[in-house]
């Protein structure tokens, strides 16, 4: 886990970063945050980011539960879909259990967890040191302003 500000919730992935655009919509707008190299997408509500008083260059934590985040084998930051977030890294730890299995994923600056079916490791075949990309879509990203 990443930590940030928001170490107080159950959100097992929680990003530092900072606002590099904010591209506002007719209900919804589009925050973009720069996290150690990484970009990660919001899609929240604008009245949260009246609310959260967000603006360009404010220090945030992105919020993202395990269970919002899919796994791909390989790396996967070619493939055309419609997650707005592919972060690429290497499995460090997967905890097993008979329905379910939390994989810890290593992309260098980040670390996150992903909370898969243990069928889904079996059938990928995951094992630690493989390369993966871990998606979620932008709807699924909460923002704290830090």
């Amino acid at each position: 886990m990443t930590t940030g500000i928001a170490n107080n919730v159950s959100a097992r992935n929680q990003i530092s970063g900072t606002i590099a655009n904010i591209q506002k919509g007719t209900a919804m707008s589009v925050v973009t945050v720069s996290a150690n190299g990484h970009t990660i997408t919001s899609a929240i509500t604008n009245g949260a980011v009246e609310d959260l008083g967000l603006k360009k260059n404010d220090s945030v934590v992105a919020l993202v539960k395990a269970t919002e985040a899919i796994i791909a084998k390989g790396d996967a930051g070619a493939m055309k879909v419609s997650a707005r977030n592919k972060i690429s890294g290497r499995v460090t730890d997967i905890r097993k259990g008979p329905a379910m299995a939390s994989v810890a994923v290593d992309a260098g600056e980040l670390k996150l967890t992903t909370a898969i079916t243990s069928q889904a490791v079996d059938d990928l075949q995951l094992k630690q040191g493989d390369q993966v990309t871990t998606l979620f879509k932008a709807t699924e990203v909460m923002l704290q302003k830090a």
